[in-house]
């Protein structure tokens, strides 16, 4: 029989008819769209403009090797970014993942023979020391907010919390058990090329809920619901908008994170003394405190900030853990007090 079917459809895999890459990346969007987040999505679609089809949109997917993908990765590292600033291996690591997923999804479903990316080496995002703040500092920051309450809570919250910014941003009043005392983390606010999009945690592990440790932060949380306009309404907001145009905060308005970041948060930075901090390292300075304080072990921090592992919070955190080694510095001590008090025993030699 020859490759043609009789209803005329080839038997020949697409590697052979040399489909480009392009193709098979639009594809893989296709296919994956309905189990993708949008904000993944964006990511894969800039990172396939900005990088990736310049470099293969036109080359036949076969052709591509392990060679092409190195030499790839290093002209990324090459390429410094829009602001003239070297490119950070994350970046490098970002635009490799767009490629490597589109060439996984083409063996899968037997476009090519061989995965190129099995031999090569996978860039590793940059790891950096988390930047955390003194309780103080985090203070001159609120404070600085105190004429546009309740945002100087919502920093303080963050702080004591250690909640994402798209978690702090899509909270409910539901969201705030105090009579358990608890923050219970179900949704996550994501910008998006389809604007603002509220939908589940990045993870599982996102879906969690985090103790309200701070006695004055509870007190006063339970002050803030207990004032909410809309406080029946448990599907209402935690956090109030800012009315366009106007230094005027409205619960009638969506909380809008991009903008409380720029136009709020950095500012209140500036006037405190801590330039260029980013919200994210509020989330640090939760970790660091619970460690410092014992409030909670690697493994409940593990749970109240969502990692997926204990591993991955002890990667960022494991040098803040505090060491108590008394008990095993005098179990040692004793040994070798006995050892060096006690005499040997004499063995007579001979008759």
């Amino acid at each position: 029989m020859s490759r043609e079917q009789a209803d005329g459809q080839s038997t020949e895999p697409f590697a052979v008819r040399g489909k480009k890459f392009r193709e098979v990346a639009e594809s893989m969007l296709d296919a994956e769209r309905p189990r993708l987040k949008q904000k993944t999505i964006d990511a894969y679609e800039a990172a396939f403009r900005a990088h990736v089809y310049p470099a293969f949109g036109n080359r036949q997917i076969n052709t591509i090797t392990s060679a092409d993908l190195d030499a790839f990765n290093a002209a990324m590292r090459a390429k410094p970014k829009a602001n003239g600033q070297p490119r950070s291996e994350t970046s490098v690591l970002g635009a490799y993942k767009a490629v490597a997923r589109v060439l996984t999804y083409a063996y899968k479903h037997r476009l090519i023979a061989f995965n190129p990316c099995v031999a090569v080496a996978r860039p590793k995002a940059d790891t950096q020391e988390a930047r955390f703040l003194s309780v103080e500092e985090v203070m001159r920051i609120s404070d600085e907010l105190a004429d546009q309450p309740p945002y100087d809570l919502l920093v303080r919250f963050a702080a004591f919390t250690g909640l994402r910014i798209g978690e702090v941003a899509a909270l409910r009043i539901r969201d705030i058990d105090l009579r358990a005392g608890e923050v219970q983390v179900r949704l996550n606010k994501t910008h998006t090329s389809q604007g603002y999009q509220t939908g589940t945690p990045k993870s599982r592990a996102g879906k969690r809920d985090v103790p309200i440790l701070d006695e004055t932060l509870f007190r006063d949380l339970h002050e803030h619901v207990r004032s909410l306009p809309h406080r029946a309404d448990l599907e209402a907001s935690l956090w109030p908008g800012k009315v366009p145009g106007h230094n005027v905060l409205s619960y009638d308005r969506d909380f809008d994170p991009k903008g409380f970041y720029r136009y709020t948060f950095k500012p209140a930075c500036d006037r405190a003394g801590l330039s260029g901090l980013h919200f994210h390292e509020l989330r640090h300075t939760f970790a660091t405190l619970a460690l410092e304080s014992r409030a909670l072990t690697m493994y409940e921090l593990s749970v109240a900030m969502g990692h997926e592992s204990e591993a991955v919070t002890n990667k960022v955190y494991a040098h803040l853990r505090k060491r108590d080694h008394s008990a095993h510095r005098a179990a040692f001590s004793a040994h070798i007090a006995a050892s060096t008090t006690t005499p040997a025993p004499v063995v007579a030699i001979g008759g």
